[in-house]
């Protein structure tokens, strides 16, 4: 199972010459199986592109089925996802796949960013074939011959993090949470105040969730001193993402969510404080980066190629 990133920035897309390295598009994960299946998980601004490697394959020529799975609905989330040039080519097929909002399914979320207010183009007049499938965290489920289980985030309204594997190998996305011990956040979490018993009780359950997994794709917005008064912003640290790493004998950390303030020197030095921290322990951590592309479940640390 390959794992491509097409946008790793967090809260909103940037373009600056500082920032290169990393690039400046928000969440977007390409998946693809040895059978050739394809899946995405998030639509931000990094989808564009993705539409257009994939208009060069079946999706060009109106053939093309494909999965695709919503974390959460925040914008840098789904933002991208009106200039996703292969929903405009009839016979091609869409499912959209999400835990939605409280009292909101994914299709009137999704429907909101055509309407005229917004886009020019009303989602029903979009040539493609487009369907939604709802579900509930914790939920499991079979998508293109990905298996993919599911979990509720520490993070505003309904935020899900998921395990995907595929052809042996394993990958955990958390894409938006924060430090249970802080805040409770999101919708049935109990919150706003921390509970310690609840605290114990989420963080052993990420802790199953993410046991062995050879991937973990972790938000690691803030530095710890950014973090300071900042808890509520359903974010996370190096430091929480190595704890969680450590505890669930994981073998590579991808740090993930990089701050748009944050200059890819920023980003390096976040890597290096991650790496020093973690010296000792057995699992590899990397900075994602627009473009990569690797294999889940290679048994070398060396399989990181570019994508572009």
């Amino acid at each position: 199972m390959e794992l491509m990133f097409y946008g790793v920035r967090g809260s909103y897309p940037t373009s600056r010459k500082d920032q290169i390295a990393y690039g400046g598009n928000t969440t977007c994960f390409h998946f693809r199986s040895k059978a050739g299946q394809d899946l995405v998980m998030d639509a931000g601004s990094g989808i564009r592109k993705l539409g257009h490697r994939m208009m060069g394959r079946e999706f060009g020529k109106g053939e093309g089925h494909l999965p695709i799975i919503i974390g959460h609905t925040h914008w840098d989330h789904i933002m991208g996802l009106p200039f996703f040039h292969p929903m405009y080519i009839d016979g091609n097929e869409f499912t959209f796949v999400s835990a939605g909002q409280t009292d909101q399914g994914i299709r009137d979320i999704l429907s909101g960013q055509y309407r005229d207010l917004h886009f020019p183009v009303a989602l029903e007049l979009i040539p493609a074939k487009v369907e939604f499938e709802d579900f509930a965290p914790g939920d499991k489920f079979e998508l293109n011959g990905f298996h993919i289980s599911s979990i509720q985030l520490n993070h505003q309204g309904i935020t899900v993090g998921y395990r995907i594997e595929a052809d042996g190998g394993s990958a955990v996305i958390f894409t938006d949470t924060a430090r249970i011990t802080e805040v409770r956040l999101g919708d049935g979490m109990g919150g706003p105040d921390p509970d310690a018993a609840h605290a114990a009780r989420f963080t052993a359950g990420l802790r199953e969730f993410c046991a062995d997994a050879d991937v973990v794709v972790h938000d690691s917005h803030f530095f710890e001193h950014e973090m300071v008064g900042r808890y509520h912003w359903g974010h996370s640290t190096i430091e929480d993402a190595i704890d969680l790493c450590k505890a669930s004998r994981v073998k590579n950390l991808f740090l993930f969510h990089h701050a748009p303030e944050h200059w890819d020197i920023q980003v390096d030095a976040k890597l290096a404080l991650a790496r020093d921290l973690s010296r000792r322990e057995s699992f590899n951590i990397f900075a994602a980066a627009e473009g990569w592309k690797l294999d889940v479940a290679a048994e070398t640390n060396y399989w990181l190629e570019a994508t572009s």
